[in-house]
């Protein structure tokens, strides 16, 4: 699932602080960018190709993963497996597309750093005369899609540690209450994660995160190999509903575009991020074939049966009792940092306009407990609204993530390289060019409204049955 992932730190930075280096990016496509030939970038201090694709993987691969089988039962089981590849293949040309802007508007600004949002500004800037006076507009509907986001899976992680929460709780002892008098009971601990405010420490709980999210993981995947299997019994296809449900599930967990650029700005050679065995290739190869792994072998082993997320299915024994203690403390730890993307993107905003000049200094931190103590409000409101991970995950997925993975991309790809396809020389006789890119990403375009709209109806037509 995407998005920015509580396994890898590195995605936090959203924005250099302020008076931080700026660092150049250098354009790994030449022939999109009509820019001239120069020297690979080499940051002093970035990190290798290796490790960014570990780093990625791991971003990529967290508790969502175990939210696939869902889909699955959702969509049927061929149906589901199908579209976990496609989703993987076009999430993977849209990530890529992300990138080659991004390394492009960087090389012609000369000395920049680009998060999703300014890419998309620096691309209205650069782009049509009639749109340059819209750039900031643009970047605000990315952010503001971003921040739906962020919530949105803070939701999920909230529903998340209230289920497991109740489901360890109650199994162990006589002691039963409703989802939502367990939300209510895990507010403070909540309120008390995400009162962190320091990133050394933030990055600290995620290192821990990763630790036990890997080792209950290998426990997960080799109870689902080892059980008995059904296949013969289990739908290949069922309803459009069901498939549109499924594919707002699949996209939630593919949400990563927030991440890419971040991890590209911190890559020593920015050129190893693109290309057919480059960082995101690669990752996307090995976090598509995880997914329907995971998807496929838990809907086979518990079928129909199958709960929101696979620990829901785990036998009480004690080893899937801590297993399932385990990964509530991931994404209890996850929280902070979901939530800190959040803080960062508004808390500045705020602070400045609101504050600023109005209010003593001395008393901003109390404001930014109460902002951030807000904010989690608003996750458990969410969270009570929609108690089930079976229908907040896809809800989240089809409305800002089919934005996010698909219509943005497209639109900045083509605001951003088809003027310069306009302006080069021989332009008259490439018209065919750019036609062919227009048509790619007007498909992309529409394949993301598509999934918003009919995905959103089926997710509101669940919720009130």
């Amino acid at each position: 699932m995407a998005k920015v992932s509580p396994s890898n730190p590195t995605v936090l930075t959203i924005s250099y602080p302020e008076g931080e280096k700026r660092i150049s990016c250098s354009n790994s496509d030449t022939s999109e960018s009509n820019a001239s030939s120069s020297a690979p970038l080499i940051r002093k201090g970035g990190i290798s190709a290796t490790y960014t694709l570990v780093n990625f993987v791991k971003g990529m691969i967290g508790p969502g993963c175990l939210s696939l089988p869902v889909a699955f039962k959702q969509a049927g089981l061929w149906t589901a497996f199908a579209l976990v590849f496609l989703f993987g293949f076009l999430n993977n040309h849209c990530m890529l597309q992300l990138v080659h802007c991004s390394q492009y508007l960087c090389k012609k600004k000369g000395d920049a750093h680009l998060d999703y949002g300014n890419v998309a500004y620096e691309a209205a800037a650069n782009s049509f005369r009639w749109l340059r006076p819209h750039k900031r507009l643009v970047r605000l509907v990315v952010n503001i899609a971003i921040i739906i986001l962020q919530i949105g899976i803070c939701s999920v992680f909230y529903v998340f540690v209230a289920v497991h929460v109740q489901e360890i709780v109650e199994e162990q002892t006589d002691f039963s209450a409703s989802k939502q008098m367990w939300m209510l009971m895990i507010l403070v601990p909540m309120l008390a994660i995400n009162s962190i405010r320091t990133l050394k420490v933030i990055a600290l709980v995620s290192i821990l995160g990763n630790v036990l999210m890997i080792a209950s993981f290998v426990v997960i995947f080799q109870k689902l190999i080892r059980a008995p299997h059904v296949t013969n019994e289990l739908p290949w296809i069922t309803d459009f509903n069901g498939i549109m449900t499924a594919c707002g599930s699949i996209l939630y967990s593919f949400e990563g575009q927030a991440m890419v650029l971040p991890m590209e700005n911190k890559l020593k050679h920015p050129e190893d991020m693109v290309g057919p065995v480059g960082v995101l290739s690669t990752g996307m190869s090995l976090v598509t074939i995880a997914y329907a792994a995971s998807g496929f072998f838990g809907y086979v082993t518990y079928g129909e049966g199958i709960e929101g997320s696979i620990t829901l299915n785990l036998p009480s024994t004690p080893l899937y009792i801590v297993v399932k203690a385990l990964l509530t403390l991931v994404v209890y730890f996850g929280f902070v940092i979901q939530q800190y993307v959040v803080v960062e993107m508004l808390w500045p905003e705020i602070r400045q306009k609101v504050l600023d000049g109005r209010i003593n200094k001395k008393l901003h931190i109390v404001f930014e407990y109460l902002f951030r103590a807000f904010l989690v409000l608003v996750a458990m409101g969410i969270a009570m609204a929609v108690p089930n991970l079976e229908e907040i995950i896809p809800l989240v997925g089809v409305t800002s993530g089919m934005m996010l993975a698909f219509v943005f991309p497209a639109l900045i790809d083509t605001i951003t390289f088809v003027p310069v396809m306009l302006e080069e020389k021989g332009a008259e006789d490439q018209r065919w060019r750019v036609y062919v890119r227009v048509l790619k990403n007007g498909f992309l375009v529409v394949i993301g409204l598509f999934g918003l709209i009919a995905g959103l109806q089926s997710n509101i037509s669940n919720l009130i049955s």
